[in-house]
């Protein structure tokens, strides 16, 4: 009987771990950084039951965050929600961007990271590919990253 227990625990932990949707990336933000003007209030990436986010004490105690760098195997993350406080203007915006068209196929080695500016929500999709900066290409996106291919997926960019 303990046999049969494990070999099933044995075969729902391998199940679990070759969820397609389980890939090894990072999710992170730093709001000390890029001339950011807000103090995140609260921030959740993705809705499984382990999502990125800060725990519930913490949000209910009024805690703000600065920075967040989560890197490991997790579920990839239908969504983005940040909640924040500008310190500028003391004002409180959210925004909830639906990352599940705009985040490709493969995002292995990948980082989903934001910003902001303002009442704007920023979320960069940052590969783990180098790229070679020219002086007619500045970069777009956290200078942590600047040697970085780095994609804007919101706000959306618009095409002249």
């Amino acid at each position: 009987m303990k046999r049969l227990i494990a070999t099933v625990a044995l075969i729902s932990f391998a199940a679990c771990a070759t969820n397609p949707n389980v890939v090894n990336h990072s999710f992170g933000f730093d709001t000390r950084k890029d001339a950011q003007d807000a103090i995140v209030l609260d921030y959740r990436y993705g809705d499984s039951k382990l999502p990125a986010r800060p725990p519930e004490w913490a949000i209910k105690a009024g805690r703000s965050f600065a920075f967040e760098n989560i890197h490991g195997p997790m579920l990839k993350g239908d969504f983005l929600y940040v909640k924040w406080r500008s310190t500028t203007t003391g004002q409180i915006h959210e925004d909830t961007v639906d990352l599940r068209h705009r985040l490709p196929a493969e995002i292995t080695d990948h980082t989903i990271y934001f910003m902001i500016h303002g009442a704007q929500l920023h979320v960069y999709l940052i590969s783990p590919q180098n790229v070679e900066r020219t002086p007619d290409r500045p970069p777009d996106g956290p200078r942590i990253y600047r040697n970085r291919k780095i994609v804007t997926i919101y706000p959306d960019q618009r095409k002249p």
